[in-house]
């Protein structure tokens, strides 16, 4: 994500890379993700499961990848948990 804020941004200056996030898409290793314009808030899911002793070193089994976009509040439901500037 760093890598590509960097590329849109054309700088490693702050101001230039928040602004470079808004809207910023790329592809991960788990698929495309974005940040939102409105938030900065990225899309990119988590995997969730159940954790397992195996051999007294932790292990995660049952385990899916749930994509963030479908779990985020829409533009407008942020707009309303977000008290304006």
């Amino acid at each position: 994500s760093i890598a590509a804020g960097i590329q849109k941004a054309g700088s490693t200056d702050t101001e230039k890379l928040v602004a470079a996030f808004k809207g910023l898409q790329l592809d991960s290793p788990f698929g495309k993700i974005s940040y939102r314009a409105q938030d900065n808030q990225s899309t990119m899911g988590a995997y969730v499961g159940k954790t397992k002793n195996d051999g007294g070193k932790g292990v995660m089994v049952d385990y899916v990848y749930l994509d963030g976009a479908k779990f985020q509040p829409s533009d407008d439901e942020v707009k309303k948990m977000r008290p304006a500037d």
